[in-house]
């Protein structure tokens, strides 16, 4: 189940423009975990002039480790990035959605390590079945309905990305949710499939996992990036040149952008994501 509350005033006309505001709201669902039902909300950011009569992407980016779903939304300064983007025409159409991967705050711990089962369990199930049904289900948007064949028949206005813990969410989507989701967009952080940190220190068996979930049938686009100043990048670059190695990756589905001078935080993730941005739904 789920709802909606509007967490700005009624859209403002500007004078440069002449265009109705973005908004900022936030959606609303349940998920069980460990036999417990949990309230969540989603951050979800409307386009100036949203309107139901029109079709919109869908763009899920997710946080990174003690973050919330609002934390990483301002932090990274997103409204005022995405309106430049849309009145640019450089995202166009897009609805983004800012997801959490926390059952609720008590999981939030000082060791990022412990966060992994809560990363691979909201790919595994909490994504497709209960947060994109919530979401897709209340906006306009390709999906012709919520269910399983509606969503897989939308897969490419669909994509996902994080920051840091965030980014190792993204890879396990990507391992899991390939059928309903044709943009990724890592950042900052590698593939913990294998195990913790195995971009790095198990690169070849970490694209063998990757490379086994492709299908012809299924075409994606992987967005890969860091800060030039990120330590992440001994872990991310590993990966990507041991996927490079396969048949099933090249320069064209799996690229690969460090940002000069950026750093691990959501305001390099904010320019990592503007670099691909007028990639993301070609």
């Amino acid at each position: 189940m789920f709802n909606q509350q509007s967490t700005n005033q009624e859209p403002k006309r500007t004078k440069q423009t002449n265009l109705a505001a973005s908004r900022v709201t936030q959606i609303k669902y349940q998920t069980r975990y460990r036999n417990k039902t949990y309230e969540k909300s989603a951050t979800v950011y409307l386009p100036a002039k949203y309107r139901t009569s029109h079709k919109y992407n869908v763009l899920y980016l997710m946080h990174g480790s003690t973050e919330g779903n609002r934390d990483f939304f301002d932090d990274g300064n997103f409204q005022k990035m995405l309106d430049q983007l849309s009145q640019n025409d450089v995202l166009r159409d897009t609805i983004v959605v800012f997801p959490t991967y926390y059952p609720d705050r008590s999981f939030v711990t000082n060791d990022y390590y412990s966060d992994y089962p809560l990363n691979q369990r909201f790919a595994d199930n909490e994504l497709i079945h209960e947060l994109v049904p919530a979401v897709e289900g209340r906006y306009s948007t390709f999906a012709n309905g919520t269910s399983i064949a509606a969503l897989k028949a939308s897969r490419a206005h669909r994509a996902f990305g994080g920051f840091s813990m965030g980014a190792i969410t993204t890879w396990a989507v990507f391992e899991h949710d390939l059928a309903y989701f044709k943009g990724f967009i890592p950042m900052a952080g590698d593939s913990w499939t294998v195990e913790s940190d195995g971009g790095g220190v198990a690169s070849a068996r970490t694209a063998q996992v990757l490379a086994s979930v492709t299908k012809p049938e299924l075409p994606f686009h992987i967005f890969a990036a860091v800060g030039q100043n990120d330590g992440t990048q001994s872990s991310m670059q590993p990966q990507l040149e041991a996927m490079w190695r396969l048949s099933a990756f090249n320069r064209q589905n799996l690229k690969w952008y460090v940002q000069p001078g950026g750093t691990h935080s959501p305001q390099s993730i904010s320019k990592q994501f503007q670099h691909y941005a007028p990639q993301l739904f070609k």
